[in-house]
């Protein structure tokens, strides 16, 4: 074989090496788009942080263009971009253009599918989103964080000054405390003796009947007493909500806080008045022409109260028999539930249970 063939045959194989390598690039490399008509839409920012020619325009994650050129808007402020769309995707009137970036700083224009019958051409001009940079808000956290600290920070200093004068009050008049102590244990040993009065009148056997038939009432009147206590809950759910502004409201209490000393020591001193005003009531029950023993002595008195409980057990049998016709109801309507609605109004029932 000639050297002239073999130079033939190796440049041969090298043409086709090159054609197939050429091939690969315009395969996987997507330079078909370059030969492809495009079309351009100004979309205008308020911001455009990280733009530059060439950042990629998307549209529901999919590569439909680029970033011609980026130029400032003089006229209404912030930043026009150019973008160079592929002729083969159709935007949407009112698929908004979004401007979004990444953690580490890259930015991307992202067009929204809509649902719009009518077209973006080109040149029209269309105001864009721009998202808040991630960077920023990590920043701006943590600044809100560290003025939180410095807020908690100042209440607990509040709270130990308040705490100081508490105790400093307490020690002040902690003689006074002890003397008011001993006034409300005299008014409770008192209070007692009035009690011990009142239980004579209850044992009577009659009394006691009576009141048995009391309390068989007592359920409807628990039934009352719960949903109070949840109304109750739901007020303490609103103090917890109001609780949440303890920040706001230490300041202005620790401002004062020599003013709620005074006010403290005044209450003391009216506690200590209260106290021996009802030691003075306590001894005006005891008398012998008090109120109590004419109570427990007015046979006249006693039969006005024996008439008052009887007409209360006649009220009570009363409500017996009506608590049993809401028994014999909660039982059909458990039966038949379907009574309650429209229906139940217009079809009739035998009555029977």
């Amino acid at each position: 074989m000639s050297d002239q063939r073999k130079e033939f045959r190796v440049g041969l194989l090298v043409l086709m090496a090159l054609l197939v390598a050429g091939g690969l690039i315009i395969r996987f490399g997507e330079l078909d788009n370059v030969w492809q008509r495009r079309y351009t839409i100004i979309v205008h920012f308020e911001k455009a942080p990280g733009v530059t020619r060439g950042t990629p325009v998307r549209k529901s994650g999919i590569l439909i263009g680029s970033v011609r050129e980026v130029t400032f808007d003089d006229s209404r402020g912030g930043v026009d971009l150019v973008l160079d769309i592929r002729q083969k995707y159709l935007l949407h009137e009112d698929g908004p253009a979004t401007l979004t970036r990444s953690i580490l700083g890259d930015a991307t224009i992202e067009f929204a599918p809509g649902r719009s019958r009518q077209y973006l051409s080109a040149g029209d001009h269309i105001d864009g989103l721009t998202t808040e940079d991630p960077v920023e808000l990590v920043t701006r956290l943590s600044v809100d964080v560290q003025s939180t600290l410095e807020s908690f920070e100042a209440t607990s200093n509040e709270w130990k000054l308040v705490g100081k004068n508490v105790n400093s009050l307490v020690d002040t008049h902690r003689d006074d405390l002890e003397t008011v102590i001993v006034e409300a244990v005299t008014s409770l040993r008192e209070f007692s003796e009035a009690t011990r009065n009142a239980n004579q009148l209850m044992a009577d056997p009659r009394n006691q009947e009576n009141l048995r038939k009391s309390l068989a009432a007592m359920p409807e009147m628990i039934e009352e007493t719960r949903e109070t206590i949840a109304g109750i809950a739901s007020a303490v759910s609103k103090a917890n909500g109001a609780l949440g502004n303890i920040n706001d409201a230490t300041l202005p209490l620790a401002k004062k806080s020599s003013t709620i000393v005074t006010r403290l020591d005044n209450v003391f001193a009216n506690l200590e008045v209260l106290s021996l005003d009802l030691t003075q009531f306590s001894k005006g029950i005891n008398r012998e022409d008090g109120t109590l023993n004419l109570l427990l002595n007015d046979p006249q008195l006693y039969r006005t109260t024996e008439q008052t409980m009887s007409s209360l057990t006649t009220v009570m049998k009363n409500l017996d028999l009506v608590m049993k016709d809401l028994r014999v109801f909660s039982d059909k309507i458990a039966r038949h539930p379907e009574l309650i609605g429209a229906g139940g109004a217009l079809r009739g029932s035998s009555g029977l249970k």
